[in-house]
């Protein structure tokens, strides 16, 4: 088993790092169902950075602007 497979401290086997994802992709009690956060295949709160407004805010404009970066064409000189 590698290095990245092994349980080491707070960091997850694939398997378990995996689970909530397909958890929340296959639950047929989740479907329709979204906006919610999953920790461990369990429905909890967010943490409170997590619902910072002013966070959210400048989360959207950064990714707002690399986005434009990135999809604006070079300029040729």
């Amino acid at each position: 088993m590698g290095a990245c497979e092994e349980l080491v401290g707070n960091v997850l086997i694939k398997q378990q790092g995996a689970a909530t994802t397909v958890y929340c992709a296959v639950a047929p009690e989740l479907e329709g169902i979204g906006g919610m956060y999953f920790n461990n295949c369990f429905r909890c709160l967010p943490s409170p950075q997590a619902q910072d407004p002013t966070a959210a805010l400048s989360l959207w404009e950064l990714s707002e602007r690399l986005i434009q970066e990135r999809s604006t064409p070079p300029q040729v000189l």
